[in-house]
């Protein structure tokens, strides 16, 4: 038996081991690990806590084997809990948060034992998956991406146990390495306690607190899974066909109803034993969610998360740019060199793909990624789009235990008259497990940027930053310039022509009485000047003296935030209702909180008054959701806006209402309601989908549009009703 060891310091003392078991019999994946192989199988256990108090025994026991064949690594695992009765498992959903909201149990493998990058498979005593794609430790989370497994669980009187079959096929690694890096953590929801194999401390938490991460995404801290010997390596050939069919009706459109039906194809090849090509013909994403729908007060572009599958794997090797140090991504996102939303759509509706290709894995000691994807061009009464072809390479280089220099290079040739080239190079320096470093540079080459400029040689980003973390304290300052004529075409850009100082500083102190698990205080000051300029553009100041985490996972905060706006032009923030240009500042408070999660019934809400532009504005976002059963979980949206101006009075609402229905954890249905007051638009998306086979589905999607002045006026403007099938033969 081999147990792991509970170290009483995160970065340094013996890491635990555990040896795979070599079997010819693969064991049936039926959710109760007791066949014989099993019991021949080394036995890791030994989890010690994160929360509520770090380095200290499991309250409950759990343990786990690994097996392997030539084809598939295996985890049988013992979730042994002393009051079954309370365990909470009420996701039965692929992809669902069960790291937050379930008991749960996370693998973490760190398949090229670099210290870096995972992969995480997670699964509850429903046996409901989760799988994502960790990139530096950390700075990049992929929720989006699909891995191909399998897994099953069951509840007994002892606690709840699970297995766990993954492909070899569905990893990349290196076969000449016989030991990864691994972490198992285990979520006791009930008792809302965090337990690690490899023992990590509350010192070890996520760089952004938006993001699903887990202490045990931190792989340099892993123990080890020793004794992989004579697998098959990753050099499969994946053939995936589909077939669609839809049917289309515009009553407002002179066509009338089009029917139509066509086909395409994926292909997945590992070339090396570390490189895999993928490519993709007539790619179509009929199936892919919908965008929740949002009102916009800002003068800047909102930030949409990419979730279409061909653009996941391997995702977080593509990114460069500035880390995203808030709450809230999309309100903190400046700048990303790549933003793979650029392709395929235009003004939020859809380009044809004709093709693309993707390369990505490790040659000579570089990971390197190169993607490159034509789109057609559309010619319609909406919208003219040339044929454009998008080109990335990304290469970085690991050095020392855990930092890494790369390089990227972006280019945009709109029907090949002329390209947007983007180069850039970064270094993520940590010295030690508690603080990083960043920094990046970065300049464009764009024809039309200039434009008569005499100042066309000011194209350039450069960044650089620091985060720090402990147990209480997480705290980073950021400096980013971006010149005025820096145009990143095939990324996302927020703003130009600024010099941001970002300062961020958290503490939370652990209380652990009188129902509360810890006490936090933040401090914000987010400062942009006019780089050309050199005056001041924006500056936002968040100070937030009261905030608790309370035992039973309630969390509350109140904040006071002080802004200042500097508007060069005016500001039409609404059809008919523009802000003269000048400097405007404004003071208000937010309280902001969410219920636990696992609750039969739980509230995620905010609520924000204050001045507005020299008047004033009342917010509220209130999210209530209810999980039935593991098999119904439905959930309301509300985003009210009320602004009094001097210019003008407006009120903003968004409704949307959610309901989601699995019936096993391949069987699903989901449907989304929505309905802007401010884009007088209602909306609705119904999913079907069955993964028939593991990588295979079918989907069948219905969507429908309204124009809704009010929402009891509406009026069709478009009804889609899709198929689609795929296959998967594999290699």
């Amino acid at each position: 038996m081999l147990v792991g060891v509970a170290s009483t310091d995160a970065q340094i003392g013996e890491r635990p081991s555990i040896r795979a078991l070599r079997v010819d019999r693969a064991p049936i994946v039926d959710g109760v690990p007791d066949e014989a192989v099993w019991a021949s199988a080394p036995v890791g256990s030994g989890f010690s806590s994160r929360e509520p108090v770090s380095y200290q025994p499991a309250s409950e026991k759990t343990e786990f084997s690994v097996v392997y064949t030539s084809d598939t690594l295996f985890f049988g695992i013992r979730a042994f809990d002393s009051d079954p009765k309370a365990i909470i498992a009420k996701e039965m959903e692929r992809d669902s948060q069960l790291g937050l909201n379930d008991d749960s149990i996370a693998i973490v493998l760190d398949t090229f034992r670099d210290g870096r990058n995972s992969y995480t498979f997670e699964v509850n005593p429903n046996g409901a998956r989760t799988d994502s794609l960790v990139t530096d430790e950390g700075r990049s989370l992929n929720l989006e991406w699909d891995g191909v497994w399998t897994a099953a669980a069951k509840r007994s009187v002892a606690g709840w146990f699970a297995e766990v079959a993954i492909p070899f096929k569905t990893l990349r690694f290196d076969p000449e390495i016989d030991a990864w890096g691994l972490n198992v953590r285990r979520l006791i929801r009930h008792r809302n306690e965090e337990v690690n194999w490899a023992a990590i401390g509350r010192e070890i938490g996520p760089r952004n607190p938006s993001q699903a991460l887990y202490a045990a995404h931190w792989v340099s801290l892993a123990g080890t899974l020793e004794g992989l010997e004579g697998i098959r390596d990753s050099r499969q050939l994946d053939v995936k066909p589909y077939v669609i069919a839809h049917v289309s009706e515009g009553p407002r459109d002179s066509s009338g109803r089009t029917d139509d039906s066509e086909t395409g194809i994926d292909f997945k090849w590992g070339i090396t034993r570390s490189l895999t090509v993928d490519l993709t013909y007539n790619t179509d994403f009929a199936e892919v969610e919908v965008d929740q729908q949002e009102v916009n007060l800002t003068r800047f572009s909102l930030f949409f998360p990419e979730k279409r599958e061909f653009f996941l794997e391997n995702a977080g090797l593509f990114t460069f740019g500035p880390p995203n140090r808030g709450a809230q991504e999309r309100e903190t996102t400046l700048l990303e060199v790549f933003f793979s939303r650029r392709i395929g759509l235009d003004q939020g509706l859809e380009v044809p793909i004709e093709w693309g290709g993707r390369v990505t894995g490790r040659v000579a000691g570089w990971n390197v990624g190169v993607l490159h994807v034509l789109t057609e061009g559309v010619n319609d009464s909406k919208r003219g789009v040339a044929d454009t072809a998008f080109t990335v390479t990304r290469m970085n280089r690991n050095i020392g235990r855990r930092s890494t220099i790369g390089a990227i290079f972006t280019a945009r040739d709109a029907d090949r008259v002329g390209q947007n080239r983007v180069f850039g190079l970064d270094l993520n320096y940590k010295p030690s497990a508690q603080s990083e470093i960043f920094a990046y540079g970065a300049r464009s080459d764009d024809p039309d940027a200039a434009n008569g400029d005499p100042r066309a040689e000011d194209d350039a980003s450069w960044g650089l930053g620091y985060f720090y973390r402990s147990r209480d304290v997480r705290a980073s300052v950021d400096v980013v310039t971006i010149e005025r004529n820096f145009r990143p075409e095939v990324g996302f850009l927020l703003r130009s022509d600024i010099r941001r100082y970002d300062s961020r500083v958290r503490y939370t102190p652990p209380i652990n009485r009188f129902g509360i698990r810890n006490w936090f205080i933040e401090a914000v000051v987010d400062y942009f000047e006019r780089d050309s300029l050199g005056v001041l553009e924006s500056r936002k100041v968040q100070l937030a003296p009261i905030g608790t985490r309370s035992f039973s996972e309630d969390l509350w905060r109140l904040a006071w935030v002080g802004e200042t706006e500097q508007l060069f032009e005016p500001f039409e923030i609404r059809p008919g209702v523009t802000i003269p240009a000048g400097l405007y500042t404004f003071d208000g408070w937010e309280l902001a909180g969410r219920s636990n999660p696992g609750r039969l019934i739980a509230l995620n809400g905010q609520f924000a008054r204050g001045d507005f532009f020299g008047g004033t504005r009342d917010r509220v976002n209130l999210t209530p959701s209810i999980r039935a059963s593991k098999h119904v979980r439905a959930e309301v949206r509300f985003n009210y806006n009320d602004v009094e101006l001097p210019e003008g009075v407006f009120t903003t609402r968004v409704y949307s209402a959610g309901l989601d229905v699995s019936f096993t954890p391949d069987l699903r249905l989901n449907t989304l309601a929505q309905y802007n007051g401010a884009a007088e638009l209602v909306g609705l998306n119904v999913r079907f989908n069955w993964i028939y086979r593991p990588g295979a589905d079918l989907f069948i999607v219905y969507n429908e549009n309204w124009d809704a002045p009010t929402f009891s006026a509406r009026e069709t403007t478009q009804r889609q009703l899709v198929v689609k099938f795929s296959y998967l033969f594999s290699g």
